[in-house]
């Protein structure tokens, strides 16, 4: 697999268009869009006019909520078998290095 860098713009009916043609081989392509964090600046840091588009994109949950969700479907008993000083002795248990007593 080979990855490709360009920029462009997302027009109010949400189409791509790229600034400058890809030197690419013709077929299928995976497309993976980087959204600036703020208005007015591209990911590598280019202005852009972006009053095409100021539709809201969905917000995803927070990373805790993600993990909460995961762990409610794993059972009690299953995490009552994990050793109370896992995080401390993580290197113990995975690779058997000595374990920290402290």
């Amino acid at each position: 697999m080979q990855a490709i860098e360009a920029n462009g713009t997302i027009d109010a009916q949400g189409r791509l268009s790229l600034d400058q043609p890809l030197v690419a081989h013709p077929g299928k392509v995976r497309v993976i869009v980087l959204l600036s964090d703020s208005e007015g600046t591209t990911p590598d840091g280019n202005g852009v006019d972006q009053t095409e588009s100021s539709q809201q994109l969905p917000s995803l949950p927070p990373f805790l909520q993600f993990v909460e969700e995961i762990s409610a479907q794993i059972p009690k008993e299953e995490w009552e078998k994990l050793p109370s000083d896992l995080s401390k002795n993580v290197d113990h248990y995975l690779y058997g290095s000595p374990k920290n007593e402290e």
